[in-house]
């Protein structure tokens, strides 16, 4: 009897993991977003990042509130794509020679489209495995001339890139009933655009989801809705960055967050927040430091 009970308990468990119609993936990475076969995925989300401490004669801050909109689409259970389209404002304040002054810049940013191939799964009772590779293309849809009465905006104050931008990368995931683990590596290579190249970026993304509630899912009634407390290490590099040639000394570095969080899933909806703290920040030059990043939003699956 006991050997039939665990039997029962097993496939219920499975049923239950490989039916959830919601993977509550990371709040700070996208990389993990999974649509099954004709289903669509919306998510909004709201980043606030701040940075100041700038070491330079011009005191700089800055105030950057990013809206981006992710759809995600499941073409086969295998193929999903991703596309991403921001809404971006950013806001600088620095002293200048006639005192405090203000530059800022708005729109829609740079489009990313990107594909997703699962190229390994594996399931047990309770618990599966997936692994994913990632690529795609950045397009220069953002504007890169916003002036202002102090001529034209630095570059990284525009809210685009002006360059086509491959994208690459790969993601793994590890789930059970009560936890999920996940680690995405992706690499932009920025190319030049308008005289301009940013330097090449790598993040590394490291996320634990752990469920405190309900403790236990209750018999017969399916998947109810749940609260999921997260942990996150965000790392990004950036490599400098090169105007007409010659490289910007005051550009690049690398940056680790600690990101705490909170999600609450139901069968179609997970509300989320978090926020990113930087441990370890080494920048190039005279640059001003992230102090926080908040972030908060909503995904929804049809």
């Amino acid at each position: 009897m006991r050997r039939i009970n665990r039997i029962f308990l097993a496939a219920v468990s499975l049923s239950i993991l490989l039916h959830q119609p919601v993977f509550a993936i990371p709040i700070n990475s996208d990389a993990a977003l999974t649509a099954h076969k004709g289903e669509v995925i919306i998510r909004e989300q709201i980043r606030y990042t701040r940075k100041s401490d700038d070491p330079s004669a011009s005191n700089r801050t800055v105030d950057i509130i990013a809206i981006p909109t992710v759809l995600v689409y499941g073409i086969t259970e295998e193929i999903n794509v991703i596309g991403t389209y921001p809404i971006v404002y950013k806001n600088l304040n620095l002293d200048t020679s006639t005192g405090r002054a203000s530059r800022e810049a708005a729109g829609f940013g740079d489009l990313k489209l990107l594909g997703k191939y699962l190229f390994l799964r594996k399931d047990w009772p309770g618990k599966t495995l997936r692994a994913n590779v990632i690529g795609g293309l950045e397009f220069p849809t953002g504007n890169t001339d916003k002036e202002d009465g102090m001529g034209k905006l630095p570059r990284d104050l525009q809210v685009g890139k002006g360059s086509w931008n491959p994208i690459t990368g790969t993601v793994f995931t590890w789930q059970t009933l009560r936890q999920q683990i996940d680690v995405s590596f992706t690499y932009t290579f920025n190319t030049e655009g308008h005289g301009f190249e940013f330097g090449d970026v790598f993040n590394h993304d490291l996320s634990y989801q752990f469920r405190i509630w309900p403790w236990n899912f209750p018999k017969g009634r399916g998947i109810p809705a749940y609260v999921n407390l997260v942990a996150e290490a965000n790392g990004v590099w950036e490599q400098q960055a090169e105007s007409r040639g010659s490289t910007v000394d005051a550009s690049g570095g690398y940056t680790l967050f600690l990101s705490p969080g909170i999600q609450l899933v139901t069968k179609r909806f997970i509300a989320e927040m978090s926020i990113q703290l930087p441990t370890i920040q080494v920048l190039n030059g005279e640059q001003p430091e992230t102090q926080f990043v908040l972030a908060g939003g909503v995904r929804i699956q049809f």
